[in-house]
């Protein structure tokens, strides 16, 4: 079972597997589970859950005893369509700021989840994005390598937030591929 961090989140994250993925427990460089959610995009109004429109989603959180920031989404960047499909204005991707603070009825501090799902079998088709220099290259032409492909190849994700009170709510659920 692939039990990778993905590159964006911290390495002091707690990983535990799930019967179709990888759930991280975010944490700060402290130890703290407590943090803020601030957004770039839209909420939508039917289930609550942040969502880019032409521009893709930014999600961060900050952790409330350090101000360590964390990116939690990053609809651009994140993922196999943006790994190996989408291509975006890098301008556009550099313009937006996850400003917006995520407030759920006053709540406003969460414990978080990420959790990531895999259902690409890599061992079997690495090779295909493999260039004739036999070298992994994203959309973008960054070169990578195999392990990172199998961090943040992903295919979906998700990410959840705990009230105080032990409410969960889904933020993102997104299908990447």
């Amino acid at each position: 079972m692939n039990l990778l961090i993905p590159t964006h989140l911290p390495a002091h994250t707690i990983v535990s597997a799930t019967d179709s993925g990888r759930r991280f427990e975010l944490r700060s460089s402290e130890g703290g589970a407590a943090f803020t959610v601030s957004y770039f995009g839209e909420i939508m109004a039917e289930n609550g859950l942040i969502v880019g429109d032409e521009v893709p989603a930014l999600v961060l959180a900050r952790a409330v005893d350090t101000g360590q920031e964390v990116v939690l989404f990053d609809g651009g960047r994140h993922g196999y369509d943006a790994m190996f499909v989408d291509e975006y204005d890098s301008g556009e991707q550099d313009a937006r700021h996850a400003d917006r603070l995520f407030d759920l009825g006053g709540c406003t501090e969460f414990a978080v989840e990420v959790e990531v799902f895999d259902n690409i079998d890599w061992d079997e088709e690495e090779d295909d994005f493999r260039d004739d220099e036999g070298v992994l290259r994203l959309v973008t032409g960054e070169e990578i390598s195999s392990e990172r492909l199998r961090a943040d190849g992903y295919d979906a994700l998700g990410v959840t937030i705990i009230t105080p009170d032990g409410t969960r709510v889904d933020i993102v659920t997104e299908e990447l591929a």
